[in-house]
């Protein structure tokens, strides 16, 4: 499908964004958030969330007892998600407009976790290097990286199941936006090629959709 153009067209309108995510994950998306979330436990845990949407995971993480420091690029997106989050952050969460790629602005070692969901998609081979790294820069040592994204699954039952499930998103992604674009192959490659050990895994949907958990090595790439 476009799972990319899909996204494009549901961020133009962030009140039908949250609706559209659990239709192209199949009712997962929030399943797949609260796993995230379940991998920041620990109260106090500060944790930089990239492309924080309209705060669906955010507000998983504070409900952990995290302290967030939300980014994202859209404004509109950062106001509603602003806006259901004002009574529960409690001053637990910072917003930012920012892209993905200006989290290397944000201090060197100064997170215990950066967290991302259907992100990661989004972006060119070299954008998603260049977040990984920075990702990997602003961690303190050991710190915890958890992504989690549509990609290619590893075993051909998987892939062919994928490829049965993505055939309708493919003809609507082109019918809405005349492009399409293709889930993560090599991620996890590319998630140690930033610098981080992968340390666990899970799927969904025969494995089209997984979480990673990494951790630092405490030395970024350069």
């Amino acid at each position: 499908m476009s799972s990319l153009a899909l996204m494009r067209w549901l961020e133009s309108a962030p009140e039908r964004y949250d609706r559209g995510m659990q239709w192209l994950t199949f009712g997962r998306a929030d399943e797949i958030r609260e796993a995230i979330a379940g991998e920041a436990v620990k109260a106090g845990t500060r944790v930089v969330e990239i492309g924080c949407g309209t705060g669906a995971l955010s507000a998983k993480l504070l409900a952990n007892g995290c302290e967030v420091t939300a980014v994202d690029q859209n404004p509109a997106m950062l106001e509603q998600a602003r806006s259901a989050l004002a009574s529960a952050s409690a001053g637990k969460i910072r917003w930012i407009e920012a892209s993905a790629a200006e989290i290397d602005s944000l201090g060197d070692g100064v997170f215990d976790a950066v967290a991302t969901a259907f992100c990661l998609s989004e972006m060119s081979p070299g954008e998603r290097a260049y977040v990984l790294r920075a990702a990997a820069r602003c961690l303190r040592p050991g710190g915890r990286l958890l992504i989690a994204d549509e990609v290619v699954p590893d075993q051909r039952v998987q892939k062919l199941v994928h490829a049965l499930l993505r055939g309708p998103q493919v003809l609507l992604g082109w019918l809405l936006t005349g492009a399409v674009s293709t889930p993560l192959a090599g991620l996890a490659a590319e998630i140690e090629a930033a610098g981080f050990r992968i340390v666990g895994n899970r799927g969904w949907l025969a494995g089209r959709f997984r979480l990673f958990i990494a951790e630092s090595k405490g030395e970024a790439p350069a």
